[in-house]
Formats: structure tokens, sequence, C-alpha cells
């Protein structure tokens, strides 16, 4: 597969790996306010976390972002990465019909050129 699919797929995996770490934070951070919850809770601790939670929500959803563009430049890529193994293919056809026509093409001259000295040396025994 062709180089630029390789990186898009890495980059695709980093970026998943992030919003996996970042998944992770906010499920520390929702089960931390829980226990608060229970036990009660400072107003500016609760601002505090729900900041926290929805700065991790709406980078979740940038990365999730990121994520469908590089889903979208994979399938573009991939696509014209097809295309052009079908081109070579069809490339590689047409040489190897080429070259065996090329090929026969010799054969027939070298007979013809074996055919015309036997007719000579005939002639000339003659």
């Amino acid at each position: 597969m062709s180089i630029i699919l390789e990186k898009i797929v890495l980059n695709k995996n980093k970026i998943q790996d992030q919003i996996n770490l970042l998944l992770k934070y906010q499920n520390e951070y929702l089960v931390k306010l829980n226990k608060k919850l229970l036990y009660g809770i400072v107003g500016f601790e609760l601002n505090n976390y729900d900041y926290f939670i929805s700065s991790l929500i709406h980078g979740i959803e940038q990365q999730k972002k990121v994520i469908e563009k590089y889903d979208k430049q994979y399938q573009t890529y991939f696509v014209l990465w097809q295309k052009s193994q079908y081109r070579l293919r069809m490339w590689d056809m047409i040489s190897s019909k080429l070259l065996h026509h090329r090929y026969q093409i010799i054969q027939l001259e070298e007979q013809m050129h074996i055919d015309e000295c036997v007719q000579k040396s005939f002639f000339q025994k003659r």
C-alpha cells in the first residue's frame, strides 16, 4: 500500500489513542465528581469539575472530527491508489504483449534470414 495511506492510518491511530486517553480522564473525573456529589461539594469546585469535563468532551469531539477527516482522506487516496494499481496492471499486460509480439517479429525475421540463406546456398550449388 502506498506511503500516504500508511501515514493516514498511523495518524488516525495516534488520534484514536488520544481519544481513548481523553475518555479515560473523563470517566475518572466523572467517578470523582459522583463521589464528591454524594458527600457534598463546594460551588467553585463543582464549576471546576464542570469546566474540566466540558473541555474533555469538547476535545473528544474535535478529535473525532479529525478522525472523520482522516477517514475521508483515506477513502480518497485508496480510490486513487486502486485506480493507479489498475493502470499499472494494464500497462504491465500491454507491455508484456508488446514484448511477446516483438519477440515473434524477431523470430520471423530470423526465420526469413535463415530461409534466404538456405535458398542462396541451394541455388549456388546448382
